[in-house]
């Protein structure tokens, strides 16, 4: 196993049982970190650390969204410090409603780097997964969105969401997208940074289910510079890059893994 350098402290991973949080909590068991590994489902989440070789792993199950789950994360913490976070737990367009799109996506992660922030030791960074989706809808939308500072007013960018689930997710990724620009500098003030993550259309059953029911994804596939759908391991590499000290001057910006579907317009 390789030895990892500075930060010290433990790596959260959330949505950790499956998917691009799966890939992403075993490559950081793998480089060397203790792993505080959290999901909404608790048998899947412990069978995931089992398949991972994590089995000795601190497991929270738990809605990110709740209003506990900040407590509950900080107990699980006991004492100890924060080297990475890698907030991977969301819903997509077909799980759920606008409301609960922007609430799960947005607000939840606005809550959660105001949780973890406190407990990060220096050097560490938040990884923030938003979505090429946050590039498709451009900024257009820039001015409102960027307004929302507090979780308590997520709610407001409703209406212009207008019901639609697929505008939802791209309303509160491109929030995610504005707001680790927003809190850079707080974070940077404790010596730590924070950064986002937007994936294309990666072959997890997330987005093989999205595919299936969303023809414009295969649109944005076909039209990719690579095109096909990445691995989950491909996204979960950058996000623990961005975590290691080879990344210690990236901070307050987004990196796009989306094998190239926003290079060109794919619609033009």
């Amino acid at each position: 196993m390789a030895e990892r350098a500075s930060p010290e402290g433990i790596a959260i991973v959330t949505g950790a049982a499956s998917g691009m949080g799966e890939a992403s909590a075993r490559l950081m068991g793998e480089a060397g970190w203790d792993l505080l590994l959290c999901d909404v489902n608790a048998d899947r989440l412990a069978s995931a650390a089992a398949a991972m070789g994590q089995g000795n792993a601190d497991l929270l199950a738990g809605d990110i969204s709740a209003a506990e789950f900040g407590d509950k994360l900080v107990a699980a913490l006991n004492g100890r410090k924060i080297g990475a976070l890698i907030h991977c737990a969301g819903l997509s367009p077909t799980m759920a409603s606008a409301e609960r799109i922007l609430e799960v996506n947005l607000a939840a992660t606005m809550r959660l780097t105001a949780t973890v922030l406190p407990h990060m030791s220096e050097g560490a960074c938040a990884v923030l997964f938003a979505s090429s989706a946050a590039h498709q809808i451009g900024d257009r939308m820039d001015e409102t969105i960027g307004a929302i500072v507090t979780p308590e007013a997520v709610s407001s960018l409703e209406p212009i969401c207008q019901g639609n689930s697929g505008m939802a997710y791209s309303v509160a990724k491109r929030g995610v997208y504005l707001w680790t620009r927003y809190v850079a500098h707080e974070f940077g003030a404790k010596g730590c940074r924070v950064v986002s993550v937007s994936p294309g259309i990666i072959a997890t059953p997330m987005g093989l289910q999205e595919m299936e029911q969303q023809a414009v994804m295969k649109v944005l596939v076909e039209k990719s510079a690579l095109p096909r759908p990445a691995k989950a391991e491909e996204v979960g590499a950058v996000a623990a890059f961005l975590c290691s000290p080879a990344a210690s001057f990236v901070t307050g910006t987004d990196v796009l893994v989306d094998g190239g579907s926003m290079a060109r317009n794919p619609f033009a």
